[in-house]
């Protein structure tokens, strides 16, 4: 596509399309707000205070989305001087100016209705923001394509023409290809991931939906206990109790295959000569470039069904604010071992670290002083139980005592650290595995941490804080910290490359 096929020193707008948006947004919030008000008239037959509720919701949600398509109308932007410059504002209007070489990414996301009109939503994110600083709903397919490769190519201009080194002018480029496929997710791949995610979330997420549901009805004055005393009273026993779990489980097995479906369906992990590229989505297709020079660090982890499997997590953890930080980092599902030594060849030009680096443990006062301090907690709670005289409780206590201490000795035999010349290298996990690998250059700042307990103990924690978030080494002898902190703040301050 010609960079020349679009004006954009000229004022330009989101598409049409981006009023469709703002009506099918306010749509969705309004079914969402007034379900409560729905509840109240099916469940209270309190018809005229439900009305009521509806019709408040309907006038402000009217009033809201006649605000955001004024607003659409006094929104353009325009590119001048390697800028580009948004006017918004209906009462009072602002302009939101940024350079070219702020820019970090531009992702792109289509969902159904944006893949009915041919248009995309586009997100731009710059260094140091705490949100994306652009964020247009609906511009035209090639429109957008076509901006993103004028940003790109006249930021590569400007820090070519500064003449900064090699890293730097490979940093500017947006990743835009031409690509390396390194991966893609089958159907059937697809399904084993849904099948060995976190079952336990998608459980919560159901006590949430009732939860709020209760909440609700709380909130709009109708008594959920007074309705409650109408249910008949049933027996609950053994086979009870064994339908209603299996019906939990198999409920959160089917929200997860739907959350996994939804969220990674025809996933492709892309490699360029800058960076990656991530496609995935059924309903909303998501576009996302993870570029090596903001990657700070990457990890891998599985459990017990995804090793069974023989597929790992894989995380590139990029560079953001604290506010954005956990959007900012990409997951990665269903990776092989190769896959994720492929990522790391070409990040780091280094793939099997489990034997390049020789790892350490952590001391074993890091499960005595817990097993200790909560069988202390369980003696209490036992004396606690037998006073009340509620025996029957004190084998739920220990049965709990016994779980902690468990996870928390498995965690402790994983725990392991280790430097190379270039790298440092963490594993750890419970019943799964988990390894984080980050170049040492990147490590923001470093702090130790004792308690008086390590401190009569000569021992130490030490906490690594990156631009993408902290790793910490807990429970370390304090003289290996000490060298551990001289020789990464040693890294960092002695090497010239840039992190971001």
């Amino acid at each position: 596509m010609k960079k020349n096929e679009y004006d954009f020193s000229v004022p330009t707008r989101q598409s049409y399309i981006a009023i469709v948006m703002i009506l099918f947004k306010t749509v969705n919030v309004v079914v969402r707000q007034i379900f409560p008000a729905i509840l109240v008239i099916l469940v209270g037959g309190s018809k005229n205070k439900g009305q009521y509720i509806i019709w408040a919701l309907v006038v402000g949600s009217v009033i809201s989305m006649m605000y955001s398509i004024i607003n659409f109308f006094r929104t353009h932007f325009i590119i001048q001087n390697n800028e580009i410059i948004l006017h918004t504002g209906v009462f009072t209007r602002k302009k939101i100016s940024v350079p070219f070489e702020r820019i970090q990414t531009i992702n792109f996301e289509q969902n159904i209705l944006h893949q009915f009109f041919s248009v995309l939503r586009i997100k731009l994110d710059t260094a140091g923001s705490e949100k994306n600083e652009f964020e247009f709903h609906a511009i035209e397919a090639d429109k957008a394509y076509a901006l993103r490769e004028l940003i790109m190519a006249e930021k590569q201009n400007i820090v070519s023409k500064t003449k900064e080194s090699n890293t730097l002018i490979e940093a500017a480029s947006d990743a835009t290809g031409p690509y390396q496929m390194i991966m893609s997710i089958s159907p059937t791949q697809l399904l084993k991931v849904g099948l060995t995610e976190n079952h336990i979330k998608s459980g919560g997420l159901i006590l949430l939906f009732f939860f709020w549901i209760y909440q609700n009805l709380q909130e709009v004055g109708v008594d959920v206990d007074e309705y409650s005393d109408e249910i008949p009273e049933w027996e609950v026993g053994f086979y009870v109790v064994l339908a209603l779990v299996t019906f939990f489980l198999v409920v959160s097995v089917l929200i997860s295959l739907v959350r996994t479906l939804i969220s990674h369906y025809d996933l492709k992990l892309l490699r360029s000569a800058t960076g990656f590229k991530i496609e995935s989505g059924l309903f909303t297709k998501k576009e996302v470039s993870a570029l090596d020079h903001k990657i700070q660090h990457i990890s891998w982890s599985d459990n017990l069904l995804k090793r069974w499997m023989g597929f790992k997590d894989l995380a590139l953890n990029q560079a953001s604010s604290n506010e954005v930080n956990a959007k900012s980092n990409i997951k990665i599902p269903g990776c092989s071992v190769q896959h994720i030594r492929q990522v790391t060849e070409t990040l780091f030009g280094q793939k099997d670290f489990e034997n390049n680096i020789t790892l350490q443990s952590i001391d074993k006062r890091y499960f005595l002083r817990f097993a200790v301090m909560t069988f202390l907690l369980l003696s209490l709670v036992c004396t606690g139980l037998i006073i009340a005289g509620q025996y029957d409780k004190i084998i739920v206590a220990v049965l709990l005592y016994l779980y902690f201490c468990g996870t928390r000795y498995m965690n402790y035999k994983k725990l392991q650290f280790g430097t190379n010349d270039d790298m440092i290298y963490i594993r750890g996990g419970v019943f799964g595995d988990k390894a984080e690998v980050m170049p040492m250059f990147k490590i923001q700042s470093v702090e130790m941490h004792q308690s008086p307990y390590q401190t009569r103990n000569q021992l130490a924690s030490i906490t690594l804080y990156t631009a993408s978030g902290k790793l910490r080494i807990p429970y370390i002898h304090q003289n290996t910290c000490i060298e551990l902190m001289d020789l990464l703040l040693y890294k960092s301050e002695s090497d010239k490359r840039k992190w971001m």
